[in-house]
């Protein structure tokens, strides 16, 4: 993935996978202020990570203010085919020019067997 940092909600399950893995790949992690006014500033795009286009309703106010903003938002079924997924993801980041991400799901989608598929395959 071509991207310098990523942004992670703090003090989540999936925060703390995905930090490691982040930490594995060289990328900068910073914590998501979600309650700040600016806190979205430095932030190119949001990659939710999903179980069958079901989110939470925290993710859900995060989407909704993403797209308040007008900043690139992507979607990833973890139940839908692997490959796609993952070579989607590398698409959407490319074209949409994002170099600082925040990635976001619920915590309820670690217990998917689906997720460590993922993460092991996320480049």
């Amino acid at each position: 993935m071509k991207i310098n940092r990523i942004y992670l909600r703090p003090n989540t399950q999936f925060s703390l996978q995905f930090n490691a893995w982040a930490s594995a790949h060289r990328i900068n992690v910073e914590d998501y202020q979600d309650k700040a006014d600016e806190a979205d500033a430095a932030i190119d795009g949001l990659v939710i990570f999903n179980e069958n286009q079901e989110v939470d309703r925290e993710v859900a106010e995060i989407k909704s203010l993403f797209d308040r903003k007008l900043k690139p938002i992507h979607n990833i079924d973890i139940n839908g085919t692997l490959m796609v997924g993952l070579s989607n993801l590398e698409l959407w980041i490319e074209r949409n020019r994002c170099k600082n991400v925040l990635f976001i799901a619920s915590d309820a989608i670690l217990n998917n067997p689906n997720w460590e598929r993922y993460l092991v395959n996320i480049r």
